[in-house]
């Protein structure tokens, strides 16, 4: 009951300033309302540019009359569009399904010899353009391709209808349209755990490690142990009450996450829960950890500072950083940060991971840096919990 009263004491002695509500409470819901505001329009379905991406298929190699197309497509890359080149159709169909390009010119085998027969009015040449079905950016597309095709056509039939005096049999465009398939990625959902990973972990680095560190050089502790409390209902109470600062800042993400922006109800599940428990043991850890190895107040604060950015940025909480094609040494040190994992593994129940970390790595190296933080700490626990 005394470790109780007492967490609820330093609970109140956290929070009765508004500094630290602001930093454990209001701060990442400001920063999640930030980042949805500014990342989340893009992966909007509105075009916000003229520069589209095209798939281009050619069946057989341009030759002749046909590389009067690929010239023609040559010269508008990369505005305004961006070409892609694909092996067959049903690679760039593949890639059209998935949002990798927006629409695809096919041209077929035997196009180059029906060019030449166009010229003389024998039959027209064929291409076909996939589009996705009710989108404007790739409807767009397809209708700025169908009217460079138009102009080729007109070019083409003045040409020989001035050498050979004979008609030109145009373009036949055949515009299929493709289902796209449902885009799985949601940046809203994508942000949440890293947003409720960082509200926690603000307080295991900052508030833990440095009350430890400032209560024993300023002599709160000493004046503490005057009274019927030991350093051990000491230091549970204070991990009882730092746990309940976690809570109530998760809770509030929640609220904000579920009403405001919609994520999936999957954050609810017990499999998403446990893995966040997990994660605030880790957090608590760290922190532990960082009391053990610093006497100075102030050496720690800059220590929690430069530790708690590299966390935050290279452990990927905001955004695929392993993805980016960084120099070897920081990716080599992404790898390391338990926060790596920490927040893949809160993803993978969402669906919104983007690596393929094994089930070893997402519990298995946040595990090391638990044991080893709890271990730093047990070792010097005399020398924490103790007064100068």
């Amino acid at each position: 009951m005394k470790i109780f009263k007492f967490a609820k004491a330093i609970f109140l002695n956290e929070t009765r300033e508004f500094n630290g509500i602001f930093w454990s409470f209001i701060f990442p819901l400001i920063l999640f309302f930030i980042l949805v505001s500014v990342f989340s329009g893009m992966y909007s379905e509105n075009p916000s540019s003229i520069n589209f991406r095209l798939g281009l298929v050619w069946n057989e190699s341009p030759a002749g009359f046909g590389k009067i197309l690929d010239e023609v497509l040559a010269q508008l890359n990369p505005e305004p569009f961006s070409i892609n080149r694909f092996q067959s159709i049903e690679e760039a169909i593949d890639a059209l399904k998935k949002g990798k390009i927006d629409c695809i010119l096919n041209v077929p085998s035997g196009f180059n010899a029906a060019m030449f027969r166009a010229l003389f009015a024998q039959s027209p040449a064929k291409v076909e353009l996939y589009k996705i079905s009710n989108t404007f950016e790739s409807s767009l597309a397809t209708q700025i391709l169908e009217n460079v095709l138009q102009q080729i056509d007109l070019e083409m039939g003045r040409q020989s209808f001035a050498r050979l005096n004979r008609p030109y049999e145009e373009f036949v465009i055949q515009s299929i349209p493709v289902q796209r398939q449902a885009s799985k990625f949601n940046y809203n959902n994508y942000i949440f755990p890293g947003i409720i990973l960082m509200a926690i972990l603000s307080i295991g680095i900052f508030n833990l490690s440095l009350n430890l560190i400032y209560n024993r050089t300023e002599g709160v502790n000493k004046r503490i142990y005057t009274t019927p409390t030991n350093g051990l209902q000491y230091f549970f109470s204070m991990i009882l009450s730092f746990t309940f600062m976690m809570i109530i800042s998760a809770v509030l993400v929640y609220s904000v996450g579920l009403t405001i922006f919609k994520v999936d109800k999957s954050v609810l599940s017990l499999d998403f829960i446990v893995r966040l428990i997990f994660s605030m043991l880790v957090s608590l850890s760290f922190g532990m950890m960082i009391a053990s190895f610093f006497k100075k107040f102030s050496t720690a604060m800059v220590f929690c500072q430069i530790s708690y950015q590299l966390l935050m940025f290279l452990g990927g909480l905001y955004f695929p950083v392993l993805n980016f094609g960084m120099p070897k040494i920081m990716n080599y040190i992404a790898l390391s940060l338990p926060t790596t994992y920490l927040v893949e593994n809160l993803r993978t129940v969402i669906g919104q991971s983007p690596y393929n970390f094994s089930s070893i790595q997402l519990w298995g190296v946040p595990a090391i840096w638990l044991i080893a933080g709890l271990v730093v700490f047990l070792l010097n626990f005399r020398k924490v919990m103790s007064y100068e």
